[in-house]
């Protein structure tokens, strides 16, 4: 999809402005059908956010240092219900002002080093009966290909259909099924046939694979964020097939004070799909994790161990990699959140270990965390930046300064023994506002 820069910018006005002047003519003209669905239109909700974020990363190897900052936000419009159907529009800007080195060896690919205006929401919505149906450019909720909310500037979008199904009366045990067409990462301005390999994402030697997309089912149970088991099918096309099985249950006999124990255990398999892109072939993935910890309505605390075998005639020697996980930020359930090192980076077999404390309410937000990966050779593909025993450690600190303005500084660090990164650290300031109708995160 090339559309001019001028066009883009112009949609991202034309749209609030068309529902505006569609109210002013229904005041003002005698009733008809168009006014009726002009009426209906101006019914529904405009929300938005203007943000702002400066990343810096800096390096004691050979790299140089990366200073990023954009400014943007979205415009969101959501229409009222017409028999359970409702249609969805977001426009989503990112630009630099000038601020960013033209080099783009000294910008983070993260977040948008250019001026960045897209259509990236556009679909058609059905509710009812236990449906949530969405068709065209959406967002999506779902282990390993999601969006990737709050850590940048644009979200990665969609293109396809799907939604979920309550198969219970409180709607907290859904089926899940969707089909995808297109992606669009984060920093781009256009849908297309590949995905969240590199170039497009640096810190993975796995190349992006142009195809037709995936396709995905799964079965929730639980509500979003508190999910108790989950169990989901990805077919990658032309590239490989996932399953995936997760659970976390409290410990109530064991409850002290406001404390509740739990523990969870997760499993995934990786196998060939049918008509195999290069370098795709001979997958044999294997990933173990457990974690235990204990949790108020307010704090989380916890540890984690995750483990890849090794497998000598496998693809990547037996290592995990999501073809749609987005780099050092992916939001899998498995990295636990741990920023600009993961195991579905580095795509090599090994262990990972975590310690993790949240703490949240209505105004603070705070998160610090240790992680230990203990990776193994990988075979049959080139690897830039091969990793053996990496320490790292981050901290994310947020603060409401009204219901509608939050600030969020992160700090990073790791130690590698990597003679081209060397050791290196990176911080990342945001600031976001949100304006009209409210409201769930991940709709904006």
């Amino acid at each position: 999809m090339h559309v001019q820069k001028k066009t883009k910018i112009a949609a991202l006005t034309v749209v609030p402005l068309a529902l505006f002047c569609g109210n002013c003519f229904a005041e003002a003209s005698p009733a008809s059908d168009s006014d009726s669905f002009n009426d209906w239109l101006t019914q529904g909700n405009i929300s938005g956010e203007l943000k702002t974020m400066t990343f810096f990363k800096e390096f004691s190897g050979t790299l140089p240092n990366k200073r990023t900052s954009s400014a943007g936000g979205d415009i969101q419009y959501r229409s009222p219900q017409a028999a359970g159907f409702s249609v969805g529009l977001g426009v989503y800007g990112a630009y630099n002002f000038g601020l960013n080195n033209d080099d783009a060896e000294k910008t983070e690919i993260y977040l948008p080093s250019e001026d960045v205006t897209v259509l990236g929401k556009a679909f058609l919505r059905y509710q009812g009966y236990g449906f949530d149906l969405q068709g065209g450019r959406i967002g999506l909720d779902t282990p390993f290909a999601n969006e990737g909310e709050g850590w940048t500037m644009i979200p990665a979008l969609y293109e396809g259909f799907g939604g979920s199904y309550a198969l219970n009366d409180t709607g907290d045990f859904r089926l899940n099924a969707y089909r995808i067409y297109r992606f669009k990462p984060e920093s781009s301005d256009e849908f297309g046939k590949g995905d969240a390999g590199a170039p497009e994402i640096e810190d993975t030697s796995m190349p992006s694979v142009d195809s037709n997309g995936f396709t995905t089912v799964g079965l929730r149970y639980g509500q979003q964020w508190n999910t108790l088991a989950e169990a989901w099918y990805y077919n990658f096309d032309k590239r490989a097939q996932l399953g995936y099985g997760g659970v976390q249950l409290p410990v109530s006999a064991l409850k002290f004070g406001n404390w509740t124990p739990y523990w969870g255990a997760q499993y995934l398999h990786e196998w060939d799909a049918s008509d195999q892109a290069y370098p795709y072939h001979n997958i044999d993935t294997d990933l173990y994790s457990g974690r235990i910890g204990m949790k108020t309505r307010n704090h989380d605390l916890y540890f984690a161990a995750t483990y890849v075998p090794r497998k000598e005639d496998a693809f990547l020697s037996g290592g995990f990699f999501a073809p749609y996980s987005y780099g050092i930020y992916d939001h899998t359930p498995l990295e636990s959140g741990q920023p600009l090192v993961s195991m579905v980076t580095t795509n090599q077999p090994g262990k990972a270990f975590a310690l993790r404390y949240a703490y949240h309410d209505e105004k603070y937000l705070g998160v610090f965390g240790l992680t230990r990966l203990e990776l193994e050779d990988s075979s049959g593909i080139y690897y830039p930046l091969p990793a053996e025993n990496i320490n790292a450690a981050f901290m994310i600190l947020g603060y409401n300064v009204t219901p509608r303005l939050h600030l969020e500084f992160e700090f990073d660090y790791v130690h590698s023994p990597n003679e081209v990164t060397g050791n290196y650290h990176a911080e990342r300031l945001r600031l976001v506002y949100r304006f009209g109708a409210k409201m769930a995160d991940d709709d904006y």
